[in-house]
């Protein structure tokens, strides 16, 4: 039966300056494709070489082809040199563009001919599943060089690329239907660690077990690795290279590395491994051994580490017409105890909440001022003389995080059992922030920092930073921040945490419109419906979560494609 065209274009070539997951498409007409009964993916069933096709078109359908990751693209490498089909990565990178790109025929003699590939990229994803996107416009123009030979029988005298590029390139459409992200854990450094996803991106395929472990004994994302641990010993790799699935069960064979951990750090290792694996709907079990041992039955099994919980008290924390209040979906419940200590403060802004729901810390004077206050106690200076300072966040450890907005300064954090001492600056890394900060806000995991800074350019971007803690909790200092989040939708006017690596950020575009946009740490971004009026967001778990602030004292939550008025107050914000 005759294989029939792929939809969209897939290719090689790892475009210089991409990056990313898609933004949007246009359709367009493509061939059939079969249902995946594992995750409900799509598979496409691509063409092979049409016998007497010239450069362009051979190029073409090599793209095509790329996208389906049968049998190690088995059908794209019949469109190269048989040299060429050898040495080719196709899982070196993965360049994400927003539509088909643009060939056109450079030069062309009786034996060799080169085509021009133009693609405006998205979103990069590399070898190791790390996905970043791109800003609007990327562009790249790369030759492709084309010889007559061939890559088996019957394709002698036909055009074959001889130089394709590693890594493959693939259509905003196509990457929807071929790419899924798969959290990779490791563990928060610290007291009371947690499982904390690192998410990456990979197509789904017979090889995605493997590449999550891969990925997992290769380490954290440069940007996570100061702020979390790993069991898995430097040097650790697969022994035999590849993740069987057989039964529901993973077998994970570890080399002779694996046995140079105590049995604390194996029980976090197999902690890691369960987590990573089972989250694949064909495992649900993993069996961890060393040289063919179990290493699961040597009695480092433990118990699983737990995950990132919800806070004590999830309600939204505000300031609404009766003071310092609590959101619960149906009203407004003033906090008892707060009330009068705020009123006495006066020019009181920006609160935030404990995730136990007993303590708060809010802006005052002008923003001057950063005060705690414990329920029932008195409200208490904290952070002062630095000039303004960005809103407060309160992480899980019972620290109070603010900082001076003007350029070149450091987060500062102040314990929350005794805001009454120094404030402690937390050090930024060797190359600073970038500008000047704008908001902070702490995850609830406690090691990682969202950041929003402005760079002289009055441009403002988006990253996160690890958190690295001393064995009690106290903040060091941040690690290298993670490429931009969202990059060019416009003038942040706040961000918060959504679950696992989502964020959410209230951006003003060009035009001056207000929207949130969702954003990934690892991941794609997406705009969410404008919100003309909008000065303030807060970030739940879920983009149904986002609640919205307006100049006019509204807070407005999502109702289907609209936004309703769900109470009055400013300044809204979640737990942390």
């Amino acid at each position: 039966m005759k294989r029939r065209t792929a939809l969209g274009l897939a290719g090689l070539l790892a475009l210089a300056g991409c990056g990313g997951v898609p933004r949007s498409s246009a359709v367009v007409s493509g061939s059939r494709i079969e249902a995946d009964p594992r995750v409900g993916l799509l598979q496409v069933i691509p063409d092979g070489p049409t016998p007497g096709a010239g450069p362009v078109d051979v190029v073409r359908g090599f793209l095509r082809a790329a996208v389906a990751a049968d049998d190690d693209h088995a059908v794209a490498r019949e469109f190269l040199t048989a040299s060429a089909a050898q040495s080719w990565r196709a899982d070196a990178a993965t360049t994400v563009v927003a539509s088909g790109p643009d060939l056109s025929l450079v030069s062309q003699d009786p034996d060799e001919a080169v085509v021009s590939i133009t693609s405006t990229a998205t979103a990069v994803v590399d070898a190791a599943g790390h996905y970043v996107e791109q800003p609007p416009g990327a562009t790249s123009t790369r030759p492709v060089r084309l010889v007559r030979g061939g890559s088996g029988s019957g394709s002698e005298g036909e055009w074959r690329l001889a130089e394709p590029g590693d890594g493959i390139v693939l259509t905003a459409l196509d990457a929807s239907r071929t790419l899924r992200s798969f959290p990779v854990f490791f563990v928060t450094a610290g007291p009371t660690p947690q499982l904390l996803a690192d998410v990456r991106w990979f197509g789904y395929d017979s090889s995605v077990a493997t590449r999550i472990v891969r990925a997992l004994l290769d380490g954290p994302s440069e940007w996570l690795a100061p702020a979390v641990v790993s069991g898995a010993p430097r040097g650790t790799s697969l022994r035999v290279g590849t993740v069987p699935v057989a039964a529901g069960t993973a077998t994970v064979d570890l080399s002779d590395r694996a046995l140079d951990a105590g049995p604390a750090q194996r029980a976090v290792l197999l902690a890691q491994l369960r987590a990573s694996l089972t989250g694949l709907p064909e495992v649900s079990d993993v069996r961890v051994t060393v040289d063919g041992a179990e290493l699961t039955r040597s009695g480092a099994a433990g118990a699983d580490l737990p995950r990132s919980a919800v806070p004590v008290d999830a309600r939204l924390v505000l300031l609404g017409p009766q003071g310092l209040s609590r959101w619960d979906r149906s009203g407004l419940v003033p906090v008892a105890g707060t009330g009068p200590g705020l009123e006495a403060a006066g020019g009181a802004g920006h609160p935030a909440a404990g995730p136990d729901g007993s303590t708060y810390a809010v802006l005052t004077d002008d923003s001057r001022v950063a005060r705690v206050q414990t329920v029932g106690g008195p409200l208490q200076a904290a952070v002062t003389g630095r000039g303004q300072l960005v809103p407060p966040s309160v992480d899980r450890f019972g620290w109070v995080w603010t900082a001076p907005t003007a350029a070149g300064q450091a987060p500062l954090a102040v314990p929350t059992a005794a805001p009454g001492t120094p404030a402690q600056t937390v050090q930024t890394p060797a190359d600073g922030l970038g500008g000047a900060l704008v908001r902070l806000r702490v995850a609830r995991d406690g090691a990682r920092l969202l950041v929003v800074v402005r760079d002289t350019a009055g441009v403002t971007h988006v990253r996160v930073h690890g958190v690295v803690r001393d064995g009690e909790g106290k903040p060091l200092r941040l690690g290298a921040g993670s490429a931009d989040l969202a990059p060019g939708a416009g003038d942040v006017l706040d961000a918060g945490w959504l679950a696992d690596d989502g964020v959410a950020v209230l951006v003003r575009d060009g035009t001056g419109r207000t929207a949130p946009v969702v954003a990934r740490v690892s991941g794609p971004s997406t705009r969410l419906p404008d919100v003309p009026g909008a000065v303030s967001l807060a970030g739940g778990w879920s983009d149904r979560d986002v609640v919205v602030g307006t100049a006019d004292g509204k807070l407005l939550s999502r109702s289907g494609a609209d936004w309703i008025a769900v109470a009055d107050g400013r300044d809204p914000a979640y737990p942390g």
